[in-house]
């Protein structure tokens, strides 16, 4: 009798296919009976003669084959060679590769069914190869492929080679190909070849558990597929092969882009490639706590931060919100964790500023502060022209556009201050030639529109907060550490008060 193998499921804990699908969809341990090997076995105990996987599924079609008058010579052949394909299997395959292919044919024959379920799709098989030799039912076809799909994700193919050594003397053949090919053949994938390979694809197929609606649509399942330059075979492709497809090279160095699939997954252009960024990296702001924390003693920081969130009064007078009075107290909180010196306090001169530095002083338990008001701190630092400024806010899409637009690409010249020299004249001429009269840990509350500008010269644009590109604007209490060394030197850090820098 011909060597036959298939493989089925248990009941135990199933994997999830590519960690992540959202389905139903399970891939257990593979360590139920051999039920083909078992229907095979009594097939041939029944006629005393030896059959295959594919006889089993050909002799509907052998019959249909004679009664149309085929020589029977040939019938046998044809009919095998019309059940291999229906498994994506040509006759060079079948003929030069039985061994492997048998062994595919009969894992995927069983797939996860029980014995009775075995038989019975062998024969409803047959009947469908039956009038014309061509596999017309593609639910079972992409019910297969699914499970071909969860071995092929979780790695469970060492399973099926290892129930079938004993079948192999331990020379298992390498009949993995030939589930890997079937797959897409049922998904509809084009081939896999050179011209396309590297291509990210998924699943449009409505039957499958790895749907998907278009590319970026998660909703269904976060399974995608890559054509392997590495034997031109289609897989399930990794977190950063679906989410970064098609990015091509980032606009600039350091850029930030969230993944296609996996939404909440963030990449950076680093060193002319994609990678991983670092919850740091992803927004790219670092916790203003940790910040004061890691201060040397003999180092002295400014925090140039957006106010808390406010109410939709936006004037000189509008206030905070009862939660952004919250975060701000909140903050100081945290921060008298890390120390009990005593702050300087600077606000612009606005109300929510105020109740800004208020609040993070209240929150750290500062018995003796004030609270400075500071012109500089002004949100229209940066404005060189107002009636200009606010004509380009109106016309190009508001001011989250327009401000970011100004720090990361230099436009709008005729409204705005020259970027460096505006941000120098900031840091420089205001803030440090008065560090004396402050202290070593300095909380100044300004306004977005300072701040968006500011991160953008002093992150050298790298800071994430590109709203006309990326609609991400710069969160509460979120900003830049002017960090100043006992020598004098200074660095920038873009920092958050809150969990995240961006919003």
């Amino acid at each position: 009798m011909a060597v036959v193998f298939a493989v089925g499921c248990s009941d135990g804990n199933g994997f999830m296919p590519g960690g992540e699908n959202g389905s139903h969809e399970t891939v257990e341990k593979i360590d139920a009976p051999l039920f083909v090997y078992e229907i095979l076995a009594e097939r041939a105990a029944e006629d005393s003669t030896s059959v295959d996987i594919l006889d089993m599924l050909s002799e509907p079609r052998v019959e249909q084959l004679l009664m149309n008058h085929v020589p029977e010579e040939l019938v046998h052949v044809q009919a095998k060679r019309e059940a291999a394909a229906a498994f994506g299997i040509d006759s060079v395959q079948l003929a030069s590769d039985s061994g492997a292919v048998m062994l595919a044919i009969s894992a995927m024959v069983q797939n996860r069914a029980s014995k009775e379920e075995t038989q019975n799709f062998i024969r409803n098989l047959g009947e469908d190869l039956k009038g014309d030799g061509v596999w017309n039912d593609p639910n079972w076809k992409i019910r297969i492929a699914d499970w071909v799909v969860g071995l092929d994700s979780s790695w469970k193919y060492n399973d099926v080679r290892n129930n079938a050594a004993p079948f192999y003397g331990g020379n298992v053949p390498y009949f993995e190909r030939y589930m890997r090919e079937f797959f897409p053949i049922a998904y509809g994938f084009e081939p896999c070849g050179a011209s396309n390979a590297g291509k990210v694809t998924f699943v449009n197929q409505g039957q499958s558990v790895y749907f998907a609606n278009n590319y970026e649509h998660a909703d269904h399942s976060k399974v995608r597929f890559i054509c392997d330059a590495n034997g031109f075979q289609w897989r399930v492709a990794n977190a950063i092969e679906k989410d970064t497809a098609e990015f091509g090279a980032g606009k600039y160095d350091r850029e930030v882009r969230e993944g296609r699939v996996n939404h909440d997954n963030y990449y950076i252009f680093d060193g002319g490639k994609w990678r991983v960024a670092t919850p740091q990296e992803a927004d790219g702001f670092t916790d203003l706590v940790q910040v004061y924390a890691n201060l040397k003693s003999d180092e002295k920081v400014v925090f140039i931060i957006r106010h808390s969130e406010r109410t939709n009064d936006t004037g000189p007078g509008g206030h905070l919100t009862d939660n952004g009075k919250k975060y701000a107290r909140d903050l100081g909180a945290r921060l008298a964790k890390a120390g009990a010196e005593d702050f300087y306090f600077g606000y612009s001169g606005y109300t929510r500023t105020y109740e800004t530095c208020e609040g993070i002083a209240q929150g750290k338990g500062q018995a003796n502060y004030s609270i400075e008001q500071l012109s500089y701190m002004n949100g229209d630092w940066y404005v060189k022209d107002a009636d200009k400024a606010d004509a380009y806010v109106k016309s190009d899409g508001g001011g989250w556009v327009v401000y970011s637009k100004y720090g990361f690409t230099g436009a709008y010249p005729d409204a705005f201050y020259d970027l460096e020299t505006r941000s120098e004249q900031l840091l420089k001429d205001e803030i440090l030639a008065n560090i004396g009269s402050m202290k070593r840990v300095n909380v100044m509350c300004t306004h977005d529109y300072l701040v968006v500008p500011l991160l953008a010269y002093t992150s050298d644009g790298h800071a994430n907060v590109r709203y006309y590109e990326k609609y991400h604007w710069v969160n509460y209490m979120a900003g830049v550490a002017m960090i100043i060394s006992a020598d004098g030197s200074v660095r920038y850090v873009p920092v958050k008060g809150l969990e995240t820098g961006i919003m």
